[in-house]
């Protein structure tokens, strides 16, 4: 049996495992964990079970006193019962991933890239709840809305378009 400390939590774990994966950005070597570990009862179940809702931990391999951070990979339980009760024993089954110890720095064009997406993104958001609200209130009707967007799509989209591309190479000079 393996002990773990995370987050300054003791865990006697079975089952335990340990990979050696390459972090694709970075070309790092980080370790993936697995482990499971037991308890019994529906106040423990709960306790653990949103203990390992969290996205981040810091673990020490007690047997290594390796320190880790990790993120969470995933979570699982098991038990053999219609529904917790206090007597029933919960199997956790968990998985962890460190974190590199540096990510690699985005290009200048990668960061523009995350950039527009995101504000494609948001666009998309603030559209689709202007849209909701619209047709919560009345203003239109079924595809009336989407056959305004397809005309004025038909006749403004490559103008809008040269002006946003205008605009961009002016920045860049």
């Amino acid at each position: 049996m393996t002990q773990l400390i995370i987050n300054d939590v003791e865990f006697n774990v079975e089952n335990f495992e340990e990979k050696t994966i390459t972090h694709s950005p970075t070309g790092e070597q980080l370790k993936k964990i697995g482990f499971a570990f037991s308890v019994i009862g529906k106040k423990d179940y709960n306790l653990y079970d949103f203990f390992f809702e969290s996205p981040d931990f810091e673990l020490t391999i007690v047997d290594t006193n390796e320190k880790l951070k990790m993120k969470n990979i995933s979570h699982s339980t098991f038990y053999q019962a219609a529904e917790i009760s206090d007597d029933t024993k919960v199997v956790f089954r968990i998985k962890l991933q460190q974190e590199p110890a540096k990510e690699k720095e985005l290009t200048k064009d990668q960061k523009l890239m995350v950039n527009a997406v995101n504000e494609v993104v948001l666009s998309r958001v603030r559209f689709k709840a202007l849209e909701e609200v619209l047709e919560e209130k009345g203003v239109f009707k079924g595809n009336e809305l989407f056959d305004k967007i397809e005309k004025v799509t038909k006749r403004d989209f490559e103008t809008l378009k040269k002006e946003i591309l205008d605009d961009k190479e002016e920045i860049n000079m």
